[in-house]
């Protein structure tokens, strides 16, 4: 007989990549990034004149993948939340 639980070791096994998280929320930024990177390239080939400028526009995209790299990558704290957020005691705030 087979085992009914035959895939779970194989999907325990697997690395954990992002905390057990997606990748999409890392790969997107990451994909449209080089795109407009890409596009400012052709952009700086066709046009030297604008050099300067492209410049600015390659520190913009490297702020913008930082801050979603960091995003991607930071982990989930319980501690962030300090208090219950149902309070038993609002039903009974009301006026008598």
């Amino acid at each position: 007989m087979s085992e009914p639980h035959s895939d779970d070791t194989q999907h325990e096994a697997r690395p954990r990549l992002l905390h057990g998280r997606r990748i999409g929320p890392l790969l997107t930024p990451f994909v449209s990034c080089l795109i407009v990177a890409g596009l400012i390239y052709i952009f700086e080939r066709e046009m030297p004149a604008f050099h300067e400028v492209v410049k600015i526009g390659y520190f913009i995209i490297a702020v913008i993948f930082v801050i979603a790299t960091g995003r991607a990558f930071r982990t989930r704290e319980g501690s962030r939340r300090m208090a219950e957020r149902r309070h038993g005691d609002r039903r009974h705030s009301g006026p008598d």
